[in-house]
């Protein structure tokens, strides 16, 4: 990316801002015209449409606000490298992470915080395994902590933990016989359910009865916990909804991905360390 295009991006991030062509001339010092013409090169650049008029303003489509978002960390970065060169405070790079959501939450963030220095940001992004290693090769995060080791170059990978997967919300009921509940998933479900009942039960179910779905982990627990069906999820996120293990636990490897130079970072060096107390 040159100069002109980091303009660009600065220019369309100060529209969405705005709401508009003019006002965000006002915020950044520009004519009407110039803006309008730098926010359309800049989505010829992109190749994708950013924007859409509403009435009399200007709205982010759904790819524009994820353009928008990115354009606005990375700004912030800047801004926050040049605050220090000015301070003569140490530049020190931000810790952009990712995680499978159960282990990122409830386990990560709580060992890692507390040991990350203060003047380091941390930039975490927990999703699924694939959604993590989409975005290990795409360069939007640097490390990533997930269920499976990477095997394809050019990626590596530690075991660095492990937790517990627990069947909830199914009291009194045999592992056996938990093929037959009304379960609640969401949308890092498959790997985990799977790998419970290949270890406890000895195979999959034939057929698996989805009651409630979600996106997130914590809503699937919420509905849990609300009596509306049972789940398998990660020991700790379950601990922290008061749910109680209906079956025996299934042990999960958690490995740290990234490339050969990222993985002998200080910063793995402090991820790897944080978690090396079992769950």
């Amino acid at each position: 990316m040159d100069s002109s295009t980091l303009r660009r991006a600065a220019v369309f991030h100060a529209v969405g801002l705005a709401g508009g062509i003019t006002a965000a001339g006002q915020r950044i010092g520009k004519s009407p015209p110039a803006v309008h013409a730098d926010l359309r090169r800049f989505e010829r650049e992109v190749g994708i449409r950013l924007t859409e008029r509403v009435g009399r303003s200007l709205r982010l489509t759904p790819k524009g606000r994820e353009i928008f978002d990115v354009v606005g960390r990375a700004l912030s970065d800047i801004d926050r490298v040049c605050a220090a060169i000015g301070s003569d405070a140490p530049v020190v790079s931000p810790l952009r992470l990712g995680a499978v959501t159960g282990f990122g939450r409830y386990r990560l963030v709580p060992a890692l915080l507390p040991r990350l220095p203060l003047e380091q940001r941390l930039v975490l992004h927990t999703d699924s395994q694939d959604a993590l290693l989409d975005a290990l090769g795409r360069g939007e995060i640097d490390l990533a902590l997930t269920y499976r080791p990477v095997v394809a170059a050019p990626f590596e990978s530690l075991a660095v933990a492990e937790e517990e997967l627990v069947l909830v919300g199914a009291a009194g009921t045999a592992d056996a016989g938990a093929g037959r509940l009304p379960f609640v998933t969401y949308d890092e479900y498959e790997y985990v359910f799977g790998r419970w009942f290949a270890e406890i039960v000895g195979s999959q179910p034939p057929f698996l009865r989805r009651h409630d779905h979600f996106e997130e982990l914590e809503e699937a627990l919420a509905s849990v916990a609300a009596g509306r069906g049972a789940t398998i999820a990660p020991a700790d996120a379950c601990r922290a909804f008061g749910l109680e293990t209906a079956a025996p636990a299934c042990r999960n490897g958690i490995f740290l991905c990234g490339s050969k130079a990222a993985l002998r970072t200080p910063e793995a060096r402090l991820i790897a360390a944080c978690l090396e107390q079992p769950g």
